[in-house]
């Protein structure tokens, strides 16, 4: 499994030195450790349609801080060959980053169908944790739970793998592969307080492919949206509101001009269902509506003064100012 997976795996560095960086193998002074602002690790993806560059994947929170801070992205192979890498786009929200590099002919990870994974299946990491002095660690653990509603640092939800395959800050980025050597997931995150161990999570491939896919075509994602916030019997119990959701979301607010409210959803009513699906949650909502595109046509039933309603939203992109 290691020998099949490996040669596809590699290393993300940052550097804050504005010394150029080296597109072969190099021992200069400017790739020192002292010079490094941050690591990771990534999955060589493919090449691009001419085959003239190779597209890296990587996690958002690795790379995202790259350009502002003014630091040089560079893709370390297994040979310690170092490329000057570009950054093509990172969600943030689902936590997926693409770089490309100039070097063709390196070998793509051949990827597997996460939703065949099952609990207390055998997968395998492989990544840096600690930077790339640990270059291509690899680990074992078993699946701890697949679908893992976990809230991400700017309070996305969305489901992971969970695993206990050791990972730690580095691995970011990399690998978790199954038993055929096939890609299932790509290790996000670590539970890192005093007392746990084991608790690592994965975006699964089938989540990150469709986000990878238009990251490499466009360099952004294109995410429809409702334009609504939202209140769950969860988060009422939690605040002490006597409220009967019916089983559904309670709409607390609609945005103007948002495509909810061109449905004419309105504050206070409850969503019941989207496109045929019962939504109990906001996470099931996010979860229906993350598997429309833009320009989409979305059926809800809606509960307005005790009566059923039906409306159909049609879908909009998110506006870049949007702050839910």
């Amino acid at each position: 499994i290691y020998n099949k997976v490996s040669p596809s795996c590699v290393g993300i560095i940052l550097y804050s030195t504005g010394s150029s960086i080296f597109s072969s193998n190099s021992n200069s002074s400017s790739s020192s450790k002292s010079n490094i602002a941050g690591e990771g690790s990534g999955v060589i993806m493919g090449e691009n349609s001419d085959s003239t560059r190779t597209y890296i994947i990587t996690c958002a929170h690795v790379i995202s801080g790259a350009s502002s801070s003014g630091y040089k992205v560079v893709v370390q192979d297994k040979d310690g060959n170092q490329y000057d890498a570009k950054i093509v786009g990172y969600d943030s929200k689902t936590d997926i980053g693409v770089l490309s590099i100039e070097k063709t002919g390196l070998t793509a990870a051949e990827f597997g169908d996460s939703s065949k994974l099952a609990i207390g299946e055998t997968v395998y990491a492989i990544g840096n944790p600690g930077g790339t002095e640990f270059f291509g660690s690899y680990t074992k653990g078993m699946i701890s739970a697949i679908d893992r509603p976990v809230s991400n640092e700017i309070g996305y939800d969305m489901k992971c793998i969970q695993h206990d395959a050791a990972i730690n800050p580095g691995n970011s980025g990399g690998a978790l592969v199954n038993a055929d050597g096939e890609v299932v997931g790509i290790n996000s995150a670590k539970v890192a307080v005093s007392g746990v161990e084991g608790i690592g999570f994965a975006i699964p491939i089938n989540t990150a492919k469709p986000i990878l896919q238009e990251l490499a075509e466009r360099g952004r994602i294109a995410r429809p949206y409702l334009g609504a916030s939202l209140m769950d019997q969860e988060v009422a119990d939690r605040y002490g509101f006597e409220i009967n959701l019916h089983g559904g979301i309670f709409l607390v607010k609609v945005v103007p001009g948002s495509p909810a409210a061109k449905a004419d959803i309105r504050p206070g009513d409850i969503i019941l269902s989207f496109n045929g699906n019962k939504v109990k949650t906001a996470l099931d909502l996010r979860t229906a509506l993350s598997k429309c595109k833009v320009g989409d046509r979305a059926e809800v039933t809606i509960m307005r003064n005790g009566q059923r309603e039906s409306r159909t939203v049609v879908l909009e992109e998110v506006p870049k100012d949007y702050g839910n």
